[in-house]
């Protein structure tokens, strides 16, 4: 039969707040008993009941984390950036796939708040309902942080790329190789993260006085299979189209230059591609993607380092607020044009 700390107390002789404290590390016990102590719990294997800490600390010391896909290598490489930093600190990530769909991020929010989660880090937070569900997570007094996001009046922490900059930094790139026509590829227009790389993307046409076409943005999903299936349109007539295409993740844009070179389009000879992430996959022999590199183990260290100062000093109210420098990675998918697109028609 497992000891419980009484029982531990109570072979010892000394009280249970004694005991509680050499278990939790707390100030207040003499090295001796200390030593005497632990030894004894090391002897019976003492293992704390995490259900009953919670309890009487009011929450677990588990961290919820909501992303879109785990898929897609780059959520895969922020849950592990993120279980990593936080396993340094004594906490666990229950980790939450949401398809990008808003009903399933809420539901999962409603768990963790019923579960007394440490507190909480939203990837994927957008539209009214998510400001919704952050109100609920305030309610129960959940520190909060989003991460690559941010959300139209939303007074709270985040940490985050500076995505319309990204969004510039890559149609300035191929501007300045000589391409005149740029079509952009989004992700969802809800999330904070693609809106403003399409923003960034717009300005530069204009910095550049070069004119937007809306017939030539392809609405996406941040998914390899969109990538494929906008391709399969675009390869179609491509000498009718631009030389050069922003994609709004790598994910997509590994999924369009797969089908555009098995139906032999040289790139980027006739076609220039660039996107946003930097996974690890970015950089493989054959695939070569320019793109655009946010920065993701250190904006994940700098989430959880906000995170923590929350968790850990509960009466602080400041709202920190870090945008990182997005930084251009150039490899093989870009390059000057070749091939001249049509201007459209006045």
């Amino acid at each position: 039969m497992e000891k419980t700390i009484t029982d531990i107390a109570n072979e010892l002789g000394v009280s249970v707040s004694t005991v509680s404290k050499v278990i939790n590390n707390r100030t207040g016990v003499g090295p001796e008993l200390r030593k005497r102590i632990c030894d004894y719990i090391e002897e019976v294997n003492y293992r704390p009941n995490a259900i009953a800490q919670s309890m009487i600390k009011g929450r677990t010391n588990i961290v919820g984390l909501v992303f879109g896909d785990v898929r897609n290598p780059f959520y895969a490489d922020l849950l592990y950036y993120i279980q990593y930093e936080l396993r340094q600190h004594g906490y666990m990530v229950m980790a939450f796939n949401s398809d990008y769909e808003a009903e399933k991020e809420v539901e999962f929010i409603n768990q963790a708040i019923q579960s007394r989660y440490a507190g909480l880090m939203l990837i994927t937070a957008k539209g009214d309902s998510m400001l919704r569900a952050i109100s609920d997570i305030r309610a129960a007094k959940i520190p909060l942080v989003l991460v690559n996001r941010t959300l139209k009046d939303f007074n709270g922490s985040f940490v985050s790329v500076d995505n319309f900059q990204a969004g510039y930094m890559a149609a300035k790139h191929l501007i300045e190789l000589g391409h005149r026509r740029l079509a952009f590829i989004t992700g969802n227009m809800e999330s904070s993260a693609g809106y403003h790389r399409f923003l960034g993307y717009k300005q530069a046409l204009e910095n550049y006085d070069i004119e937007f076409e809306e017939s030539q943005v392809y609405s996406g999903d941040l998914k390899f299979d969109t990538g494929i299936r906008i391709a399969e349109q675009y390869v179609q007539a491509l000498d009718l189209n631009p030389t050069g295409i922003v994609i709004c993740n790598d994910l997509m844009a590994m999924g369009f230059i797969d089908y555009s070179k098995k139906h032999g389009v040289k790139i980027p000879e006739q076609l220039s591609v660039i996107s946003f992430d930097n996974i690890t996959y970015a950089d493989l022999y054959g695939m070569e993607l320019t793109t655009v590199d946010q920065h993701l183990q250190r904006m994940c260290e700098c989430a959880v380092k906000t995170l923590l100062q929350q968790i850990e000093n509960p009466g602080n109210t400041e709202i920190l607020r870090t945008m990182i420098e997005p930084t251009l990675v150039v490899r093989g998918t870009t390059a000057r044009p070749t091939r001249e697109s049509p201007l459209p028609e006045e």
